[in-house]
């Protein structure tokens, strides 16, 4: 059975908190010493946002307790969808850097990567897709620490979600068409085998890059992706098959049928205090025509007049009215400031 760590941080320390959640989840038993770590955190945007992005304090708790067991240790993200943001900038504001100075970890854009192309049947179908030779053939254990989020296009983004952002490519948009079969993908090529949710805020209604942040200082970890997504959707409250990828992950074997098939520390509903609901936005509609079609998705971002489109869009959102038609109450988010909506 798969494994499942749930608890709340606060009175005791988190490092104290996520070595028992790793003790708990075998850790030590997949990690050897030595061995070559990779962290894939949930890094969305260029500073700390909550609900957005892992929280600094979060990632430096895990690296401390993952030190005494090796310190052959990397963390990176790719560079912001249609660029955005520099990857190099969320490094630094999210205490990364800082990090690489004190413990001699190694952080790494995986957009400026060499990449290799690689595929998966997913579905009966072979699946191709381009990423970083260094995830493909340089890393032992691959451990992924996702947000969890209420997502527009996804319906939600948590532990197979996060791998995404490996894709280096800056229009990795582009391929949203094909999301399902293309996240599925990634995640049987990259075989994360620890995922640990930095649940300090959950994102309702709108996210992934805006939306109303919670706060509910919680860890869960698994020694499974799908499991471990399993239990923030029991936590959230929200059905785990209404979400399409969800549904190919566990076709393919990679997700749980039921909580029955999981072992945890805590049961997961101790913490559902809250329903969680998507709440798209006016732009949300728009962007999920361009997720979902790909002749659309073509022309607003891959044809002649997508750079006058989104240009337009920016335009016109300089109008506090159509501001908040378009985005809602939450507005645009910190995260949407100076960049694209991703």
């Amino acid at each position: 059975m798969s494994r499942v760590f749930i608890e709340q941080f606060g009175s005791q320390s988190l490092n104290y908190i996520l070595a028992e959640a790793l003790g708990w989840i075998g850790a030590e038993a997949i990690i050897k010493p030595g061995a070559r770590v990779f962290i894939k955190p949930n890094l969305t945007w260029r500073v700390p946002t909550l609900g957005v992005t892992v929280t600094p304090s979060f990632l430096r708790a895990l690296v401390e307790v993952l030190l005494p067991i090796t310190s052959n240790i990397a963390i990176g993200e790719s560079e912001g969808g249609q660029s955005c943001f520099r990857a190099e900038d969320a490094f630094e504001n999210h205490g990364l850097y800082a990090l690489e100075r004190e413990y001699g970890i190694r952080i790494v854009n995986l957009s400026k990567c060499r990449h290799a192309v690689a595929s998966a049947i997913v579905n009966r179908k072979l699946v191709t897709v381009e990423l970083p030779s260094l995830l493909l053939h340089e890393v032992d254990v691959f451990i992924t620490v996702p947000v969890p989020k209420i997502h527009a296009m996804t319906g939600v983004s948590l532990g197979f979600k996060n791998q995404w952002g490996c894709l280096g490519d800056k229009m990795r948009v582009t391929q949203h068409p094909h999301f399902d079969s293309a996240v599925i993908a990634i995640n049987k090529l990259l075989k994360p085998r620890l995922c640990i949710f930095d649940g300090t805020y959950f994102l309702d209604h709108t996210g992934p890059m805006m939306g109303e942040a919670i706060p509910m200082n919680l860890i869960v970890a698994g020694d499974d992706v799908g499991a471990a997504s399993l239990v923030c959707c029991e936590i959230m409250q929200i059905d785990p098959l209404r979400i399409s990828h969800h549904r190919v992950a566990r076709n393919e074997g990679m997700f749980p049928r039921s909580v029955e098939e999981i072992q945890f520390n805590r049961t997961p509903r101790q913490f559902a205090q809250r329903k969680f609901r998507l709440r798209r936005a006016t732009i949300n509609y728009i962007h999920l025509a361009a997720f979902r079609n790909s002749l659309i998705n073509r022309a607003f971002y891959n044809s002649a007049f997508a750079d006058s489109l989104h240009e337009f869009l920016w335009l016109i959102r300089r109008n506090a009215l159509v501001k908040r038609f378009l985005y809602g109450k939450h507005g645009t988010g910190e995260a949407n400031r100076g960049g694209r909506v991703v």
